[in-house]
């Protein structure tokens, strides 16, 4: 009698069940009034970053104006299909790569002469987490220097990664904000949609 009771219930608990797909996380979120971009590696800008995957932005409102709270203020990551397992080194120099590469994208007059004096440095501050300090020309308004201070952390996904980073002046008063956004990045976000 004891076993015909426990044979129903092994069949109940332990058995196999069809695979459930796992439902898609949303997608990051872009907050009001900010905007977003995304693009795919390789980055046209920057050709020489070696990763396959997709790089999605998200903009303070008023990035492009000096006299905002938002400005130069945003976070972005790194949906990449290959490990991309970088240390400071190899990070500074991919960000410095990535940051002349745009300055130089966008610069068409040619009015940034002194393209090495944009760096960005990468201090190891833990497990796959740096802190970051970046050099740039405005060359969107001001064609005058901007320093930038921030986080990059490298997270596994699959056979792939997720880089989050946060940039923004040292005093900027939105960073509250980013941190907060950068943290929801998450593995197997689908991209939303352009707005």
């Amino acid at each position: 009698m004891r076993l015909m009771v426990l044979v129903p219930v092994l069949v109940a608990c332990g058995g196999k069940t069809p695979d459930t797909p796992r439902p898609l996380p949303p997608p990051w979120r872009v907050p009001a009034t900010w905007r977003h971009e995304t693009f795919k590696f390789p980055l046209e800008f920057a050709p020489s970053l070696a990763h396959t995957g997709l790089e999605e932005l998200r903009f303070a409102p008023g990035f492009g104006k000096p006299e905002t709270p938002g400005y130069w203020s945003y976070a972005f990551v790194w949906r990449t299909g290959d490990p991309a397992t970088l240390d400071a080194a190899a990070l500074g120099g991919e960000l410095t790569a990535y940051f002349r590469g745009l300055i130089d994208a966008v610069d068409q007059e040619k009015k940034v002469t002194d393209r090495d004096a944009i760096v960005a440095k990468a201090t190891a501050a833990g497990e796959g987490r740096f802190e970051l300090a970046v050099h740039v020309i405005d060359v969107f308004k001001t064609f005058q220097p901007v320093d930038l201070a921030g986080w990059a952390e490298r997270r596994g996904c699959g056979q792939g990664s997720l880089w989050v980073f946060v940039l923004a002046p040292a005093a900027s008063p939105v960073r509250g904000e980013l941190d907060t956004l950068a943290r929801e990045a998450a593995c197997g976000q689908p991209t939303p949609p352009d707005q």
